[in-house]
């Protein structure tokens, strides 16, 4: 889905484990994205460039995070965590996975982080 600039949302289904490096990189229009429980990793620029991006739900599933996941997601302001601050803390995150993104709050169950 690289480049699909007319993407407006995704919600990942239940069985998926990953999400591929490059899957939705440069999806300009993208706002939002639901990821379910179960999937354990996000690949390598798999959002990068997304610059509408306001919002992601990750699950406390996943274990990794990829060089520039979220890079140049400008308008990133929330991210749902489904656990706790530690367990965010946690997860493997590779060189630059968040750079140049905005302010963003991290949303864990049991309190918030900020960037």
């Amino acid at each position: 889905f690289s480049g699909c600039t007319g993407l407006t949302s995704i919600n990942v289904p239940n069985g998926v484990t990953s999400i591929g490096n490059y899957a939705f990189s440069g999806c300009t229009g993208l706002t939002s994205i639901n990821i379910p429980n179960g999937v354990t990793s996000i690949g390598w620029d798999a959002f990068s460039g997304c610059t509408g991006l306001t919002s992601v739900a990750i699950p406390s599933s996943v274990t990794s995070i990829g060089w520039d996941a979220f890079s140049g997601c400008t308008g990133l302001t929330s991210i749902r965590f489904g656990g706790t601050k530690a367990e965010w803390i946690a997860i493997d995150k590779k060189y630059d996975w968040n750079s140049n993104t905005g302010a963003y709050t991290v949303y864990c169950t049991d309190g918030n982080l900020t960037k």
